[in-house]
């Protein structure tokens, strides 16, 4: 089953960010901007986080603002040298720029949908 999450401002308008972020894209999802491929992530983010990609419940799809801030903070206390992330085969600028995407996000306010 694939995973893409998308950045959302509101119900009508997506969570854009600027900026350059290498995580993975998907056929439907971008590189971070305004969204990226939550199935390359998904184990990773909840070992860290105990939040699924897939959605906070297994009754919505949406992970709130205030999760998402809740996810930023632990992905940014996780140190790119802890040996287990190497098990994830993610690199290291990608591992610095998931944790970038997650917390420009959580500032601006955006919330994350998970579609499957």
């Amino acid at each position: 089953m694939g995973l893409d999450n998308y950045w959302m401002k509101s119900k009508d308008e997506a969570g854009v960010i600027e900026g350059e972020f290498k995580v993975c894209g998907g056929m439907f999802s971008d590189n971070g901007n305004d969204s990226f491929r939550g199935k390359v992530y998904h184990r990773f983010v909840e070992d860290i986080t105990g939040i699924s990609l897939y959605g906070y419940t297994n009754e919505t799809n949406v992970i709130s603002n205030e999760i998402i801030s809740e996810m930023a903070d632990g992905l940014e206390a996780t140190e790119w040298r802890d040996s287990y992330i190497q098990n994830y085969d993610i690199e290291e600028q990608e591992f610095k720029d998931l944790v970038r995407m997650f917390r420009l996000h959580a500032d601006a306010g955006h919330y994350l949908v998970a579609f499957y």
